[in-house]
């Protein structure tokens, strides 16, 4: 028969198991999607506290023992603690979606003793390998934002402009005193705002056909 201890293990240890796999990037990509879909629906440490304490209170005894009375399972769990405050991101299917490969490497301010350059090397790798994802993750930020809004795409057709040169604009700081680019004025609703802004810029790099004029 279960015990509450076990059964507060086990959904602790689910926890924490959940999003080990939803970071693990040696797992399918299907997998850690799922995983982190269950993970922010499963009960947290403060749910397994919550269910502890009403079952102490309820007639039919005790069901779920209380995470401070679950000896050391923080350290015996297989991944973090799955608490309210956890925020998983949605797993990428980049190979290489952005340094966290590299997040136990030493920052700044623990570098200590003698650099070689072995180690030197590693790090220009290392931040070679973060260009390139962002590159990546630019490029698709801009085909993202041109598929949601297509006036985009019809005034860079207009203004003869290359892939980089679109790339740069989309995510260019730009609206709100630089602090927001187009995607953040997409998400907000507030595509007249772009729309102005590109209107603007046909007018200021005349083209062979005149400024684009759209409504909306």
């Amino acid at each position: 028969m279960t015990t509450p201890l076990e059964r507060s293990l086990s959904v602790l240890w689910t926890g924490g198991l959940l999003i080990r796999l939803s970071g693990d990037r040696r797992v399918p990509i299907e997998l850690r999607r799922i995983a982190t879909s269950i993970a922010r629906h499963f009960p947290s440490v403060e749910d397994v506290e919550h269910a502890a304490t009403l079952s102490l209170l309820r007639e039919h005894g005790h069901i779920f023992e209380h995470p401070r009375n679950c000896p050391a399972w923080q350290e015996k769990s297989p991944g973090p603690p799955l608490t309210r405050q956890t925020r998983l991101n949605w797993p990428s299917g980049d190979a290489d979606d952005g340094i966290d490969g590299d997040a136990g490497a030493p920052d700044a301010s623990e570098i200590g003793g003698e650099t070689t350059p072995e180690d030197l090397r590693e790090q220009i790798e290392s931040v070679n390998r973060a260009q390139d994802a962002l590159t990546r993750r630019r490029s698709r930020l801009a085909a993202l934002c041109m598929d949601v809004h297509t006036p985009l795409i019809v005034c860079f057709h207009v203004l003869e402009w290359n892939h980089d040169q679109i790339i740069e604009w989309i995510n260019r700081l730009q609206f709100d005193d630089n602090t927001k680019n187009v995607a953040h004025l997409l998400i907000e609703e507030r595509r007249i705002e772009i729309n102005e802004r590109l209107r603007k810029l046909t007018h200021e790099n005349p083209v062979k056909w005149r400024p684009l004029d759209w409504e909306g």
